[in-house]
């Protein structure tokens, strides 16, 4: 038996994969409770119950409201373990669509609680989307939950979600890309957006790409930052939020020259304006040093396009663009799925399923070209 103390509370590994959690309340009553897992778990919910007793909100386990519950996991598990700008998301979902739910008992929350909810969203109009966010942010949240002994099951096990149709990626046909090019390049965020096509990273891998992690000699980037914009915080550098998304990129002759080009333009600007550029680090900045927020540059992508007269694209098309084309030209999935740090390849083929009929029949052909009767 493994005794470990953890300031106002202590853990005691009981049998392999089982914790006791044992902590005192504000009144001085102790409280026990038996986690099932390993020791981070034991600890996250340990954590939970300081937070909440530090924060005057604690109820003790059996007086748990799903909107404490819920605070408290954005707060001890969703913050460590997801990007800020996911924590952000995940905020908004719970704090917008749960208040109806929120002074009910966790304890007591039914599939029957919930299901009327997504019934009102519908109602509202809102996106199947939207509601299947609500439903895997409650999923996860409540999986926790059952994790760390607070619930037995996972009552989101019996609510019915509505179905979410996946839409084909849009991206430019050859013919638009050749005309989009050399009216992006000439616009203010051009250096961003062509990065953008020639790399396929997301704009905020873009926004947060430093000079550090690049290697023009030997052509490659690491990609280790994101930068984004949180409310109520400013733009915030944090990493990628999966191990995958954590990735190396081999860049193109093009690529390399863009990024010279950049660098050159920085020290140009560097020496303009003497003390009032900011060292700051990153690849894509202001005039003055300082780095870029991604939504804006989205925004006046978005413009650019529409003043344009171009089909409709967001920025994040050119990511899009970008394997569309790696795609066609008969690079091996797996390596894109690299490039683009999808979780796996099933996931790069099911996004670009577009593409498959074509390579289907490259497929054919290739076949013919050796085995066919001469």
């Amino acid at each position: 038996m493994a005794k470990r103390s953890y300031g106002s509370g202590n853990i005691i590994e009981r049998s392999p994969g089982v914790f006791l959690i044992r902590y005192r309340d504000n009144n001085g009553k102790r409280h026990n409770e038996t986690i099932k897992g390993n020791r981070k778990r034991a600890e996250a919910v340990l954590t939970q119950h300081r937070v909440a007793l530090e924060g005057g909100t604690f109820t003790g386990k059996k007086n748990l409201t799903v909107g404490l519950y819920l605070q408290g996991w954005l707060d001890t598990y969703a913050v460590p373990n997801c990007s800020a700008k996911t924590v952000q998301a995940y905020r908004q979902t719970v704090n917008r669509y749960t208040v109806d739910i929120s002074h009910l008992q966790l304890q007591k929350l039914e599939a029957t609680d919930i299901q009327p909810i997504y019934a009102d969203m519908s109602k509202q109009k809102l996106s199947n989307n939207t509601i299947d966010s609500l439903h895997k942010v409650l999923h996860i949240a409540l999986n926790t939950a059952v994790k760390q002994g607070v619930l037995k099951r996972n009552v989101m096990a019996a609510v019915i979600a509505p179905k979410v149709v996946s839409k084909q990626v849009e991206v430019w046909d050859p013919e638009t890309r050749s005309k989009a090019i050399e009216v992006l390049k000439d616009s203010r965020f051009g250096d961003f957006y062509l990065l953008a096509l020639l790399t396929g990273m997301r704009k905020g891998e873009l926004a947060g790409l430093k000079w550090a992690n690049v290697d023009l000699e030997r052509g490659r980037l690491q990609v280790v930052n994101t930068l984004q914009r949180i409310s109520g915080r400013g733009l915030v550098l944090g990493v990628p939020k999966t191990e995958r998304s954590r990735r190396s990129i081999a860049l193109s002759d093009a690529a390399v020259g863009l990024l010279h080009q950049v660098r050159g333009k920085q020290t140009i600007q560097k020496a303009e304006i003497a003390d009032a550029w900011t060292q700051s680090g990153f690849v894509l900045t202001h005039p003055d040093g300082m780095p870029l927020d991604s939504e804006v540059v989205s925004k006046a992508f978005t413009k650019l396009v529409k003043e344009a007269g171009f089909p409709d694209l967001t920025m994040h098309g050119l990511r899009h663009t970008h394997a569309t084309i790696l795609l066609e030209q008969g690079v091996n999935p797996k390596v894109v799925s690299e490039r683009l740090g999808h979780a796996s390849v099933a996931t790069t083929m099911d996004i670009y399923s577009h593409v498959l009929p074509d390579m289907q029949e490259k497929a054919a052909q290739a076949i013919d070209t050796v085995l066919a009767p001469k």
